[in-house]
């Protein structure tokens, strides 16, 4: 039992540092051209929305990471609430400007804009889910929902490293939009199987050895 309790810490706290250690090579590479204006001959004519997307964007990934690591861990547990809420700010921003982005679909192709908005919707739905069970002290449902919150906003990277992948590239022009989909639809999947598990093999016996 011991040995099972340690796995599943340890499984978290790899899957954490993979999306970190991810993180900060794609962020640099797809962010950064953003935040100098290298990027704004790109996006004439809704550059301030996407600088706006990178910003809420950045900040879903820091303080997403830094609320979780706090929550994880209980060092400086008294900020945890505090990065929390900065870090459902942040995506309020990230996603409502992804969301707008999806709606002006200034970019080929154009299912892009429908596979980014239901994200965008998606991501608000269960941030908004997270923040309702915190309000309501309900912390372990509140933690299931910011995991999820926390893999649809690591899709800024999942995509990304798909994309360098050659399962996409005989689909052609709307193999990005395929991507799209694949990179927040699977991780949300298997996120999903990684909280329901532990609690189903935990319940199977409880009713074994019930009489």
């Amino acid at each position: 039992m011991e040995h099972r309790a340690v796995s599943g810490r340890a499984l978290p706290a790899v899957l954490f540092m993979g999306a970190i250690l991810t993180t900060l090579p794609i962020w640099w590479q797809h962010a950064v051209p953003v935040a100098t204006l290298d990027a704004a001959a790109a996006h004439a004519g809704h550059f301030p929305w996407v600088y706006a997307h990178m910003l809420g964007g950045t900040m879903m990934l820091a303080l997403g990471a830094a609320a979780l690591y706090i929550g994880w861990t209980r060092r400086r547990f008294r900020y945890h609430k505090w990065f929390g809420y900065a870090y459902l700010g942040g995506g309020a921003l990230g996603a409502g400007t992804g969301l707008a982005l999806a709606l002006i679909n200034a970019h080929p192709p154009y299912g892009v804009g429908v596979a980014t908005g239901t994200l965008a919707v998606t991501w608000l739905a269960v941030a908004a889910m997270a923040l309702r069970a915190a309000v309501h002290r309900r912390f372990d449902a509140h933690r299931d929902w910011v995991l999820r919150s926390y893999v649809l906003t690591w899709t800024f990277v999942g995509c990304r490293i798909a994309m360098r992948t050659p399962l996409f590239d005989s689909l052609g022009e709307e193999g990005i939009t395929a991507v799209i989909w694949f990179s927040w639809i699977v991780p949300l999947i298997v996120c999903e199987i990684g909280i329901q598990w532990p609690r189903r093999a935990a319940a199977v016996p409880a009713r074994e050895a019930a009489p």
